[in-house]
């Protein structure tokens, strides 16, 4: 990776104050660093809305001097934020970078914490130690940046971490609405996969018999699809999972009125490490058991047997040899 350029805006509507720099930032090798561990980290994050650029009515033009760009993004954001209370102080670090052969102008939120320091003061001649608190240390670089924006201008992208804030009485996700001008309904890539497998589950319930089994085995086929491919063909993976045309029917339905389409769900290599694999068994004596989606999806390896006192044993199969 390799930042070409570097700006770093305050912003902070609780103390209505807006520092906007003239000058880009002098980057050293421990910034540098700084600045990189953050880029990387947005990269594995899998609650990021993925828009096409043409889905933006602001910012439509980046080949803008960059400076000027960082410039309206800042006043872009500050005026949100004097809308509702909800949205931390931050720097706003703005970065023109390389990456992987891409090139993306991007927007790091560094969310203002609240840390704690020693302080030396001197009365009646006496050494005091103190402790102080502090509210505007920036995020640690193992920390997770809370909201960002990404331009690929290579792909024609724009990747956005967003919140939810109240902003004019209503609840919205202020960057992409606010901020990106964007219209309509947006969801990350990590409500698209919980959407296609509790969607799923639901279908399953409905239709089908072994629904423990039959839902591990589609949770196991989405892991399976992404770590192989990198993606889901929602459309490819309804016919998998269902055999009766008036299931995938049923099923398409329901998801298009949770407002997802039948396209690909796209993940890169970090994501997929966060995808949850395994699959809980809880019951009422307190007794809990973790297992793997692939272990469970097969119906040799697990019985579940319903007793006439209303007590339920389970029988574990094929578990290998114990570690």
């Amino acid at each position: 990776m390799q930042i070409q350029e570097a700006y770093l805006h305050v912003l902070d509507a609780v103390s209505d104050v807006k520092l906007l720099s003239e000058r880009p930032m002098i980057l050293d090798v421990d910034i540098e660093e700084y600045a990189q561990k953050h880029i990387e980290g947005f990269f594995e994050h899998l609650d990021i809305v993925k828009l096409d650029h043409h889905q933006v009515t602001r910012f439509t033009d980046l080949s803008a001097d960059f400076k000027e760009i960082t410039l309206q993004m800042a006043d872009a954001f500050f005026e949100v934020m004097q809308k509702t209370e909800e949205i931390k102080p931050c720097d706003l670090m703005c970065l023109k970078f390389e990456r992987e052969g891409r090139s993306y102008i991007g927007f790091l939120k560094l969310n203002f914490r609240t840390s704690f320091a020693h302080a030396v003061a001197v009365e009646d001649q006496l050494i005091i130690n103190k402790i102080v608190r502090q509210v505007t240390t920036l995020p640690y670089k193992s920390q997770k940046v809370e909201e960002a924006i990404l331009f690929d201008l290579s792909g024609g992208r724009v990747l956005v971490k967003d919140k939810m804030v109240t902003v004019d009485g209503g609840k919205s996700k202020y960057i992409a609405e606010h901020v990106l001008g964007v219209s309509g309904f947006t969801l990350t890539e990590k409500r698209k996969i919980d959407l296609v497998a509790k969607t799923a589950e639901k279908v399953i319930e409905k239709y089908e018999d072994q629904s423990m089994v039959k839902v591990a085995g589609v949770k196991h086929l989405i892991t399976s699809h992404l770590d192989e491919r990198g993606a889901l063909d929602v459309n490819t993976f309804v016919k998998q999972c269902f055999d009766s045309a008036p299931v995938q029917e049923a099923y398409e339905k329901a998801l298009e009125e949770k407002g997802l389409a039948l396209e690909a769900i796209e993940i890169n290599e970090n994501q997929s490490k966060k995808l949850k694999r395994t699959q809980k068994i809880k019951t009422a004596s307190g007794v809990e058991i973790i297992l793997p989606f692939e272990y469970v999806s097969r119906e040799e390896n697990l019985e579940i047997n319903n007793h006439p006192d209303g007590t339920v044993s389970i029988a574990l199969k094929n578990l290998g040899a114990l570690l």
